[in-house]
């Protein structure tokens, strides 16, 4: 699941220049806030520090990740769920050091992810994914499938690979890879019906939650980066 993707297998086993990492590490700046709010709601991972979602006065959300890792979430409604295309522009100004993305344990600086209801199934073991969700996450079940577009990992851009985590049920795809430069803006574009279509091999449902998230704990680094504008859209 988009919520259990880190959380199960740790439960087990963003800079303008370094000058704004240190102020996150000592709180936010007078004029920022905290995103969880208007919509967004924020799971933590239980023996995590969590990562920091500050919505900046310029509007964008600015994620730092110090040996940390959390996800940012909301539920959409009727009228972007019902468009074809995503768009955002994000940056990232300290990496995490690159790690292998389709296996467990992999650090990202951001990822954004995209969560479609699917059929039922039956399986005891997603049965207990469900159950050790942490906090729940109303209206979200274990038959979702999820996309996450990654920036970060030893991956080249323009791989999809299953989400270690998920199996089946879900994919990455790396729109910025290991060669990425840092302190730039980038914009994306992405077509979610096709890439349902190429990652699971038949029409989309229409997507129900979007999430973006920071993790640098397993590298114990600090990750920093910033997202923008993200806006479903019909072309």
């Amino acid at each position: 699941m988009l919520f259990t993707e880190f959380h199960i297998a740790k439960r087990s086993g963003l800079l303008a220049a370094a000058l704004t990492v240190g102020l996150f590490a000592f709180g936010a700046p007078a004029k920022a806030r905290e995103v969880a709010a208007d919509g967004w709601k924020i799971i933590e991972f239980p023996g995590i520090t969590p990562s920091r979602f500050v919505q900046s006065p310029d509007g964008w959300i600015e994620i730092l990740s110090d040996k940390s890792s959390a996800m940012l979430y909301r539920a959409l409604g009727p009228q972007e769920s019902g468009r074809r295309y995503l768009t955002w522009r994000w940056r990232v100004d300290a990496a995490p050091p690159p790690t292998d993305l389709t296996k467990r344990g992999g650090d990202r600086p951001l990822a954004i992810h995209l969560c479609f209801k699917g059929k039922p199934r039956d399986s005891g073991f997603l049965d207990w994914m469900s159950r050790a969700i942490q906090p729940d996450v109303d209206g979200f079940t274990r038959n979702h499938r999820c996309l996450t577009y990654v920036w970060g990992g030893s991956a080249a851009a323009g791989r999809m690979f299953p989400n270690p985590y998920m199996k089946e049920r879900g994919f990455m795809v790396v729109l910025r890879g290991v060669n990425a430069p840092t302190g730039e803006w980038f914009m994306e574009k992405i077509d979610c019906a096709k890439d349902f279509r190429t990652a699971f091999g038949e029409d989309a449902p229409k997507p129900s939650f979007l999430a973006i998230s920071g993790d640098s704990d397993e590298t114990k680094s600090i990750a920093a980066g910033s997202i923008a504008a993200l806006t479903f859209r019909d072309n």
